[in-house]
């Protein structure tokens, strides 16, 4: 499980500099076409579809890095006033109901990237984009979110077994 875990964070780590690269990439795309547009009164017809894929990719596929160092935004108000103990056993619950709900969108994601690739569907748009490319996201996103919280969970419920120890 070790080396499942450490090849996940380091797959996290990877994605998530690339997501950087994308939205420091979309912001300079987005330049361009307010340059284009509205100095020389010549807009693009790929920019906007370009700056919503690297969007999709950048909040999709970089969301499991995000939840691995915490840093999703949590309404904690009330939970962080409760017993450790209890806030271990939330943490655990929700982490189960996410992977569930994540591994369900996953393979939701992985039939719908496959039936692309069958019908050879593309944007309807001048780019003509392979939509597996875009749908692509959901699936890595998703997938590594379930990784991510299957390691939370398991996290702590070894912090709980470690608790139960201590009061021994």
């Amino acid at each position: 499980m070790r080396k499942i875990r450490l090849a996940a964070e380091n797959l996290n780590l990877a994605v998530g500099y690339v997501c950087g690269l994308g939205i420091l990439a979309m912001g300079l795309i987005l330049f361009y076409e307010v340059i284009r547009r509205y100095f020389f009164n010549s807009p693009t017809s790929w920019v906007q579809e370009a700056a919503v894929y690297i969007y999709g990719w950048t909040m999709l596929a970089g969301s499991a890095y995000t939840l691995m160092k915490g840093k999703h935004v949590r309404i904690d108000l009330i939970i962080e006033r409760m017993p450790a103990k209890f806030q271990l056993v939330l943490d655990a619950g929700t982490s189960a109901i996410g992977a569930i709900f994540c591994a369900v969108v996953a393979w939701q994601a992985w039939e719908m990237v496959m039936s692309s690739v069958e019908h050879h569907k593309v944007s309807p748009t001048l780019l003509r984009l392979p939509q597996w490319i875009p749908q692509t996201a959901l699936l890595v996103g998703f997938t590594l979110l379930t990784l991510q919280f299957i390691f939370i969970m398991c996290d702590r419920f070894i912090a709980m077994r470690g608790r139960e120890e201590e009061t021994l």
